[in-house]
């Protein structure tokens, strides 16, 4: 609950949850939630589009030649947006991501690895405020984004 309200606090209309794509307030909502995947023990990044991808690696699997990662193999994908419809609700959305990055935690404390990899993804434009086009992030990881 904590992360939620410091999340909600972020907006680009004061006195209002507002968060577009590409915005500001959208930008420090990816360096907050990205500093929370960190604590959790995942790597991030951002991809072209502006998804926020925390992975948290599986166990690591014995080759032939050397061990490698499993996140060479499957990746369990876990996540929601991070975006806003003007005058949001502050649980929709940033919820499902925050709920994936504890479970990350709780995997973390208890030192466990999964026989596959886990992406938490903060997906960005889903609401399709800003330019009137939806899933704009979740197209991209899709592999459906029309250039």
């Amino acid at each position: 609950m904590e992360r939620i309200e410091a999340l909600g606090k972020i907006t680009e209309e004061p006195g209002r949850l507002t968060r577009t794509f590409g915005s500001s307030a959208m930008r420090k909502a990816n360096e907050l939630v990205g500093g929370w995947m960190r604590a959790a023990g995942m790597h991030v990044r951002q991809d072209a589009i502006g998804n926020l991808i925390g992975h948290y690696p599986g166990e690591e699997v014995q080759s032939l030649k050397s061990k490698v990662q499993s996140h060479e193999g499957k990746i369990l994908l876990l996540g929601s947006h991070l975006d806003t419809v003007r005058d949001a609700g502050k649980f929709d959305g940033p919820l499902g991501v925050l709920v994936a990055i504890a479970c990350v935690e709780q995997l973390k404390t208890k030192e466990s690895k999964l026989p596959f990899a886990i992406d938490v993804v903060g997906f960005a434009d889903e609401e399709g405020v800003r330019y009137q086009s939806t899933y704009l992030g979740s197209r991209a990881i899709a592999g459906t984004f029309n250039a």
